[in-house]
């Protein structure tokens, strides 16, 4: 599948533009305040470009740690894949590549959320929180 998006030269630029709608979302944005977004963009390449088959391999920390410090929710899960879908759309890739790339994201969900649904459940969310600060102050 890589190949037929078209490689290097054809999964860059959705990319780019991928991670900077996700960095200047409204939503969910500010989960990438401290972030470095041109590292973010390396990373999402590698870990697309694997999973569509190129001979690359992902050198990013394994999804559940990556994510395991953010509260993220379910309809925030969401939201970045409505983000990856339009810009896929947006940059006309293949039904079946986008496809691909979609449910190989859905099935991260687990990686990346407790939340299995789509909505956003705001007291689960400060639980996670405090949690999360419990954890931390254990830590220092």
């Amino acid at each position: 599948m890589f190949e037929q998006l078209g490689g290097e030269q054809a999964l860059r630029p959705i990319i780019d533009a991928f991670v900077d709608r996700v960095f200047d979302d409204v939503m969910i944005g500010f989960f990438f305040r401290k972030a470095n977004r041109a590292r973010i963009k390396a990373k999402e390449y590698e870990f697309a470009a694997s999973h569509l088959g190129a001979d690359i391999a992902y050198t990013g920390r394994p999804i559940a740690e990556a994510h395991a410090s953010h509260p993220i929710m379910g309809g925030q899960f969401m939201r970045r894949l409505t983000i990856l879908d339009e810009t896929l759309r947006e940059f006309d890739v293949p039904g079946h590549i986008r496809q691909h790339w979609l449910t190989h994201t859905e099935k991260l969900r687990e990686q990346v959320t407790r939340d299995s649904g789509g909505e956003c459940d705001p007291a689960d969310a400060l639980d996670r929180v405090r949690e999360l600060r419990q954890t931390d102050d254990e830590t220092e």
